[in-house]
């Protein structure tokens, strides 16, 4: 498969420069590489255009650019269009939901781990076993409440839920007793320790706004917020802060990592790591909800039971898939990419769903290594033919990257993205050459191969710096867990150069998103950019800070300038600001293209899907947390 990919590109590469020696070169200079609510807050979010329509707005705007990204972007809205139509037709001729069945999934990892403030790779068990105050969605652009019922913001620092009526825990936890404010305080109150004692992979932006919480009764919950956070609603669905019972947790030592059903959400383990399968039934003390709420239903959830399977090889897990044991094909990075839809477009039993995309891929630098050679960065993002990227690992659908998702109104226009980050290996050969590349790094540059994904962006990107920079790129291969200690590797211990980095963030705020890829106090900080005000500084010798300080702080400023002003207008520019500093300075993360359109393969079974850009993830109400699925076969 991979020599189509490759085919394909020198192909389109040739045709591209063909078309540039006709008269096209001055094109050639600017082409050239994670709220609303029930209450006050509503007006504390930009203007509430739906996010598929933004988007699509935006794949039109890139799609006038160039006329190979206009006819991939027109064969993509066709195929997007399409798969809703077969979707809503499906369902229309249907009987309408029913109760029961199986719904069977897989995933590549196995699980680390059990506990919703430690572990942020337990997508399944973490989205349907436990209670979380509201899920939101951006397809909608909505928050609907989950253990909230209703919630008001009586001003800007304050969030007052008032809990549903029914909630209670498992009757594996607590004993099945009633769910109250003081779990959910609980539950909150832990994440910080647990980010500091307990290596949490939860990221700090997610509880760090949280000051205090207020629990005058059973069914009220107070949050105080450190600072007005304009994304406080959107970032409250995030699986992370799933409400677990206190009883549980100190009976364990403090931690869940080792036990399961310590919720009370939807389900509930009936056995896990059998034969590499987890299994979940439904919680019989679940009482649903006091009214139907977008993917929330009154009632319990129609679905009986999920089925979850540990299956690592993509050929095997697509085997399963065609074979009716599995549900959803996913691809390893969250989505299927052209060529795999394609493939299984006409397949029986088998339905595309398509819509835009939220993720984000980042090129992230060792900061350390980079900060002081300047000329090097920007030789080091001139030397990749982004577009060629585009050609290569997307088959020709993608849109450039940037610091924001491409769903919110705040992301840079594709044609501004293409001015600030240009292919020019003329250019970026002469840097490298003044900068005294071959110096500074005499041994080449290293990057991480991660084996548990796919590693064409990797390859391609390495073969472009080979080709254009004239260095040589080590590949090292590692498997999930080596990765993830790579990366985060305190500074000066980092083995690599530079590294792809994707992860399955909280999709529903700029904030997080793709931005924190970028900021000191996000995953900035784990690629060693810091400032001396992180509030791990203490951590880090200051003559390492002092290298990174000036780089880092003008980021943070800005980023946190942004997370407080609820005026969309200015709020907009601000993120604006950001993103073309990012861009500009080179340093530490460059923004690598993505596909235009989210892709997932689902048996047709499955009714009521969420598309795109909710279908995958937890936060954004994905397909876990869609209580109002169903099987037609049931």
């Amino acid at each position: 498969m991979a020599d189509g990919y490759w085919g394909k590109y020198w192909r389109r590469r040739i045709s591209r420069r063909r078309a540039l020696a006709g008269g096209a070169a001055a094109a050639a200079g600017a082409a050239a590489l994670v709220a609303v609510g029930c209450g006050d807050d509503d007006d504390d979010e930009p203007a509430a255009t739906p996010a598929a329509t933004r988007a699509a707005a935006q794949a039109t705007e890139a799609a006038s650019e160039a006329e190979a990204t206009e006819a991939a972007a027109t064969e993509s809205a066709a195929q997007a269009t399409e798969a809703a139509a077969t979707q809503a037709a499906t369902q229309a001729a249907a009987t309408g939901p029913r109760a029961g069945g199986t719904m069977k999934v897989q995933r590549a990892f196995a699980d680390t781990g059990y506990d919703p403030a430690i572990t942020i790779t337990g997508y399944q068990w973490a989205a349907i076993t436990y209670n979380h105050l509201l899920g939101y969605s951006l397809i909608e652009n909505e928050a609907w409440g989950d253990a909230a019922q209703s919630w008001e913001q009586p001003d800007a620092s304050t969030i007052v839920f008032n809990l549903e009526p029914n909630l209670r825990f498992n009757p594996e936890a607590a004993d099945g007793r009633p769910i109250t404010s003081q779990d959910i305080a609980y539950s909150f109150a832990r994440l910080p320790a647990a980010f500091t004692n307990l290596a949490s992979e939860v990221n700090p932006l997610q509880f760090a706004f949280m000051a205090g919480f207020d629990t005058p009764d059973d069914t009220t919950f107070g949050l105080q917020m450190r600072y007005p956070w304009v994304s406080a609603i959107p970032s409250l669905g995030s699986t992370s802060l799933g409400i677990v019972a206190p009883e549980v947790v100190e009976a364990n030592g403090g931690n869940l990592t080792d036990t399961v059903n310590a919720g009370g959400g939807a389900y509930m383990f009936e056995s896990r790591g059998r034969d590499g399968f987890n299994s979940y039934v439904r919680n019989p003390n679940y009482g649903g909800h006091s009214t139907a709420r977008g993917r929330f239903t009154k009632d319990p959830p129609y679905i009986d039971r999920w089925e979850d399977a540990h299956i690592t090889d993509p050929a095997t897990a697509e085997a399963r898939f065609l074979t009716g044991d599995s549900d959803i094909l996913t691809g390893v990075v969250g989505a299927i990419d052209a060529i795999k839809a394609d493939e299984l477009r006409d397949q029986d039993g088998v339905t595309i769903i398509s819509g835009p995309t939220n993720t984000h891929l980042v090129m992230a630098l060792d900061a350390l290594k980079w900060v002081p050679f300047p000329q090097l960065r920007e030789a080091l993002s001139l030397s990749i033919d982004w577009d060629g990227y585009i050609d290569v690992v997307h088959d020709g659908n993608g849109i450039r990257g940037a610091p924001v998702g491409p769903v919110f109104p705040e992301v840079l226009s594709q044609e501004e993205i293409r001015q600030l980050q240009q292919f020019d290996p003329e250019r970026a050969r002469q840097l490298w050459e003044q900068g005294g590349g071959n110096q500074v790094f005499p041994d080449g540059l290293t990057t991480l191969l991660a084996t548990f994904t796919d590693t064409r962006g990797t390859q391609y990107i390495a073969q472009q710096i080979e080709e254009n920079l004239g260095i040589t790129v080590k590949l090292e291969p590692v498997d999930f867990a080596t990765y993830v200690a790579s990366l985060t590797a305190p500074p000066g211990s980092k083995i690599w150069h530079f590294a792809l980095v994707v992860e399955n963030s909280l999709s529903t705020i700029p904030d997080y998103n793709a931005l924190t890829h970028y900021v000191p106090t996000g995953y900035g900080g784990a690629f060693g950019l810091f400032t001396h005000e992180h509030p791990q500084a203490a951590l880090i010798p200051s003559a390492v800070i002092d290298i990174t300080h000036e780089m880092g702080k003008p980021i943070q400023d800005l980023y946190n300038a942004q997370s407080v002003t609820h005026d969309p207008e200015q709020r907009a520019g601000l993120l604006q600001q950001l993103q073309r500093l990012i861009f500009t300075q080179f340093c530490c993360t460059f923004p690598v293209p993505v596909g235009a359109v989210e892709q997932h393969a689902v048996r047709s079974r499955v009714q009521n899907v969420p598309l795109p850009p909710d279908f995958k993830d937890n936060g954004s109400m994905g397909y876990r947390r869609a209580q109002n699925m169903w099987l037609a076969d049931a």
